[in-house]
């Protein structure tokens, strides 16, 4: 059966060529191709001659992509083989030898390969070995490998002791690799690895051997059967589905619970709210710990300084807050209809509640998932790292932003980039919920690529003939507006909302509206319909519900 493991390893790497060719080409075609048009359109010389200040750029493009991507493709190539490995009458040891030296042949393939194209192509010889040299970085990165296999066969058997080691001892790796290239801190400069000493690679070399020992006990104890998790683990796990999920044996004593819509909001709260708050919480301490290190990083020294962390606090707060949207619709992706069957679930459909009431008792615990997500965002993720800022700081801090605010009179942008932050999150999450709710799914998709390309034609035609932009900005809009009125006239007549919903929604547009009233009058006019995405869930969400129900 030797034989029959080395055949695999062939269909392996027979497998994984055309995925690592395509990523190999698409690494060094798309920057030659851009830097071609680059200097034609310049007129200059298109070899590259960067220098040092140009490194982190680089680097960053080609060495953090590269490796992800290179390392997926390794990875996935291994997974519809591990199963057939572990019926093969051969050591625990050498298939998992095998299936991590696998791995890093191919990883090292593809860097190797991509390097030596980026030498052709882009760089001299020289600007390679002074800035861009491959054996530190390369060695770290095989390095690392192992022990990701290591930690990955570890934790099929969870403790939390396992969990906090793996944890610290990566993230001690990933510190000492980005100090290798900023020894004097990120203030001082990039300094390229160019040497690897001895000390350097002997600690890589120890820390691989270790990884590659732990990583093959963990695989025997896998394939006999006896990893188990630690009995803390399984308690913090049965305390976190009690928590997520709602799996708990207690039962409900409030006989005002006992109506069919409060069980319908505790059952659809347990199964799709509750798990989605609880990572937008999670988020929302990510937001606080970055926005924390962001004012300390990019805080200016001085009285009056100019608050430049900003931008990275803005970027930072809607990048997370829009991942906590992605979450939400997720999880309420499926909670109306599985994706196997597009029919809507049993409970659903035959809980006695009319339409109405059922999609009113799904939106009451969207938004109010959605609100607490936001809450716990906002005021903690930006507020509360803000307020933290300025109490280590002094509170002079806060006055000191506030008056270079009214100085330069951003206090009205800043409101309405929070008010704009705030909306999008909103529109992002109910609006993908509706579409994904929608009976035929791929009438739903249909409508966001309809989108899509009204938005490209729109750009492209404005762009070539700026004569037409004005027309084209009115007419999107006047499409836009059109479109959501349809849905509110169409769901108040299947009797899915009332009279108050309509007037509710028209009264928050245009008070939105006239919010943003400094802005020209085609742009307001586009804001309008886009305001409209906001308030546009509470009537689809009701259709989707009932054309679901009586399809």
């Amino acid at each position: 059966m030797s034989s029959a493991f080395v055949v695999t390893t062939r269909l392996i790497c027979k497998r994984a060529w055309p995925q690592a060719l395509c990523c190999v080409a698409a690494f060094v075609l798309f920057p030659y191709v851009a830097l071609k048009v680059i200097a034609y359109a310049e007129g200059t010389e298109w070899r590259v001659n960067a220098d040092i200040s140009e490194f982190g750029f680089l680097f960053g493009y080609y060495m953090l992509q590269s490796s992800i991507v290179f390392l997926s493709i390794s990875v996935a190539v291994m997974t519809g083989f591990q199963k057939y490995f572990l019926r093969l009458p051969i050591p625990s040891r050498t298939i998992a030898s095998g299936m991590m030296f696998t791995v890093v042949t191919l990883f090292l393939s593809m860097q190797l390969v991509t390097n030596g194209f980026y030498r052709l192509l882009f760089f001299d010889q020289n600007w390679l070995s002074d800035y861009w040299p491959l054996t530190g970085t390369l060695l770290f990165l095989v390095t690392l490998t192992l022990v990701g296999y290591a930690v990955f066969w570890l934790m099929q058997a969870p403790s939390l002791t396992r969990l906090c080691a793996s944890v610290s001892f990566i993230a001690g790796m990933l510190v000492w690799f980005v100090s290798r290239f900023y020894p004097a801190g990120f203030s001082g400069g990039v300094v390229p690895w160019t040497q690897v000493t001895l000390s350097e690679f002997g600690t890589m070399l120890v820390v691989s051997v270790g990884a590659w020992y732990l990583g093959t006990v963990a695989f025997a104890q896998i394939r006999s059967g006896t990893a188990v998790p630690s009995p803390a683990w399984e308690i913090l796990h049965q305390r976190w589905k009690i928590l997520a999920v709602g799996a708990s044996s207690e039962r409900v004593t409030d006989p005002h619970l006992q109506t069919a819509i409060a069980t319908l909001k505790q059952t659809h709260w347990r199964d799709s709210c509750r798990s989605g708050v609880l990572i937008g919480f999670g988020l929302a301490g990510v937001t606080f710990i970055g926005n924390l290190v962001a004012f300390f990083v990019w805080a200016e020294p001085g009285e009056f300084s100019k608050p430049v962390y900003i931008l990275p606090v803005s970027f930072l707060t809607y990048l997370f807050l829009q991942s906590a949207a992605v979450v939400l619709f997720v999880k309420q992706a499926f909670s109306l209809s599985p994706w196997s069957k597009q029919q809507m679930k049993d409970y659903w459909a035959t809980v006695p509640l009319t339409d109405r009431e059922l999609a009113a008792a799904l939106m009451q615990n969207i938004l109010k998932a959605g609100m607490l997500v936001l809450l716990a965002m906002i005021p903690i993720g930006v507020g509360g790292s803000y307020l933290l800022y300025a109490l280590i700081q002094g509170l002079g801090v806060i006055s000191s932003d506030w008056q270079w605010l009214v100085e330069y009179q951003l206090v009205k942008n800043v409101i309405g980039l929070v008010v704009i932050t705030i909306l999008s999150y909103w529109s992002i999450m109910l609006n993908f919920i509706s579409v994904c709710w929608f009976p035929r799914r791929c009438v739903g998709l249909w409508v966001v690529v309809s989108l899509i390309v009204l938005l490209i034609i729109s750009v492209s035609v404005s762009e070539l003939l700026p004569v037409l932009r004005t027309p084209m900005i009115l007419l999107d809009a006047c499409l836009i507006l059109g479109v959501i009125v349809l849905a509110f006239l169409y769901a108040y007549r299947s009797a899915l909302i009332g009279g108050k919903t309509i007037w509710r929604a028209t009264l928050f547009c245009l008070l939105l509206c006239i919010a943003f009233w400094n802005f020209s009058r085609p742009d307001l006019f586009v804001m309008s319909g886009f305001l409209g995405f906001t308030v546009l869930p509470f009537a689809t969400i009701p259709l989707a519900v009932s054309w679901n129900r009586h399809r």
